[in-house]
């Protein structure tokens, strides 16, 4: 029978073999009927330990955590539909003739067409002013080439939710980390997600002026060749940090305890627990299910699920499960079938970004869980 000093191990040894400086891990087990949680290492080298109250850059959690939920709640209000097309939210002379037709739908569950990633941040940093960054951003996503017509592959994109964070702007009327904080923050008790505003300077080398800093914890991540310093408390990722540490695919930070209370929300309204005027269950069950339309993709509507060999889940979440992935090491597995969360945030790209220790280690820790609460030894 494995036991919790077990777990306890692997993590000690992934801190000293360089996996990461430091990591969080929270499981929500609804058959033991308890909370596990504990932190290991440090925020960096020599830094402070990690603990409960430690923020960590979310990355690409910004998708499932924000960007998504923001998009349920205007879909369930009819702010817009999953089949309206881009053309909706902007002129037609701004929407070239071959993205006329991708959908709400298409950029949630990564078919729109458009590419993974495009270094946007060289000119959008050139840029004075939010609104003109924003103004520039959406010209060169929208004049961004395909790669494949819209609806007919799969494509993991940050730039299609780039311009999901956009559509919610416009359609919304408020900056995307106001939306955060009135819809989603603030009405289910999350005190512990965030972005992270940044006055951006024009010379990278200088830190930008960082809200909270030196009160809260923040788990360092790269050492960054361009920005030539150790990034802690400003986002990792280029683009977000080039708009100013807000955008649809990535800014956010946050501690495991705010990425549970934000998913739970979610996952009592959708079984019937509780109920909020604004939210219904079954939107959230539209968003939660794997998409008709993409047989050979994993995609929910900002949600990933296991694939069938080799998942970074490991072997025994359920068909129904959601989760993600963020570049800088963190993750969540929500098994609604199974009634089990597991949170794993750690900042793997810490000093280096070529750190891949973290893609064996993560499923290993996720099996070790899963046969433990089998066994009802975790907690």
């Amino acid at each position: 029978m494995r036991k919790p000093s077990e777990l306890d191990l692997l993590f000690r040894r992934a801190v000293a073999d360089g996996t990461f400086s430091g990591a969080s891990l929270l499981v929500r087990a609804a058959s033991v009927g308890d909370i596990f949680f504990r932190s290991w290492g440090r925020t960096r080298k020599d830094g402070e330990t990690v603990h409960a109250g430690t923020r960590f850059d979310l990355a690409s959690l910004t998708k499932p955590l924000v960007t998504s939920p923001l998009c349920m709640w205007a879909v369930d209000r009819a702010e817009f539909g999953l089949e309206d097309p881009i053309s909706r939210f902007f002129s037609r002379s701004q929407v070239p003739h071959d993205k006329r037709s991708i959908t709400v739908r298409q950029l949630l569950n990564h078919r729109s067409g458009l590419p993974a990633y495009k270094p946007f941040y060289f000119k959008l940093l050139d840029v004075e002013g939010r609104n003109d960054k924003k103004t520039l951003l959406l010209s060169l996503l929208l004049s961004a080439p395909l790669v494949h017509p819209p609806g007919k592959a799969a494509c993991y994109s940050d730039l299609g939710y780039m311009l999901l964070g956009l559509i919610l702007e416009r359609t919304l009327g408020a900056p995307l980390d106001i939306l955060a904080d009135r819809i989603l923050f603030q009405p289910f008790g999350v005190e512990d997600l965030h972005f992270q505003p940044l006055s951006v300077s024009p010379d990278p080398t200088v830190s930008p002026a960082i809200r909270s800093a030196g009160i809260l914890s923040f788990a360092a991540t790269e050492i960054c060749p361009w920005r030539n310093r150790c990034l802690q408390g400003e986002v990792h990722d280029e683009n977000a940090y080039s708009l100013g540490g807000v955008a649809g695919h990535a800014g956010l930070f946050g501690t495991a305890r705010g990425i549970f209370l934000l998913l739970s929300r979610l996952w009592e309204i959708r079984s019937g627990r509780v109920q909020y005027p604004e939210w219904s269950a079954e939107v959230i069950d539209t968003f939660w299910t794997r998409s008709n339309d993409a047989e050979c993709s994993t995609w929910a509507l900002g949600y990933d699920t296991p694939s069938p060999e080799n998942s970074s889940s490991g072997r025994y979440f359920s068909s129904s499960t959601i989760g993600h992935l963020g570049f800088s090491g963190t993750s969540f597995w929500l098994d609604p079938d199974k009634e089990i969360l597991i949170i794993l945030l750690t900042n793997r790209i810490y000093p280096t970004r070529h750190n891949e220790r973290l893609k064996a280690f993560r499923p290993l820790v996720h099996d070790f869980i899963m046969e433990a609460l089998h066994a009802e030894s975790l907690f």
